[in-house]
C-alpha cells in the first residue's frame, strides 16, 4: 500500500466518521457512533504511524543511495586512473 493510499483511507474514514456524527439530531452521539469514531481515529493514527515509518525508511534509503553513488564515482575514477597508467 502506498503512502497516498494510506492517506486516502484516513481521509475517507474521517469523513465517514464526521458524516455519521453530524447526521444525528441528538445532543450526544450514540455508542455506535462513538465506536465508529474510535475506529476511524485508530485507523488514522495507524496510517500516520505507517507514514512516519515509511518517511524514515525513505530517508535512510536516500542516504544509502548517495553513499553508493559516491563509492561508484570514486571506483570509476580509480579505474580510469589505472587505465591511463596501463595505456602509457
Amino acid at each position: 500500500m502506498t503512502i497516498s493510499g494510506i492517506v486516502k483511507i484516513c481521509c475517507v474514514a474521517s469523513m465517514v466518521a464526521l458524516c455519521g456524527l453530524s447526521a444525528g439530531c441528538t445532543k450526544r452521539p450514540s455508542k455506535d457512533e462513538l465506536s465508529k469514531l474510535d475506529e476511524a481515529k485508530s485507523a488514522a493514527d495507524g496510517a500516520e504511524k505507517k507514514l512516519a515509518e515509511l518517511k524514515q525508511e525513505r530517508m535512510r534509503l536516500d542516504a544509502e543511495l548517495q553513499q553508493k553513488q559516491a563509492d561508484l564515482k570514486k571506483d570509476e575514477e580509480e579505474r580510469d586512473d589505472i587505465k591511463k597508467k596501463l595505456g602509457k
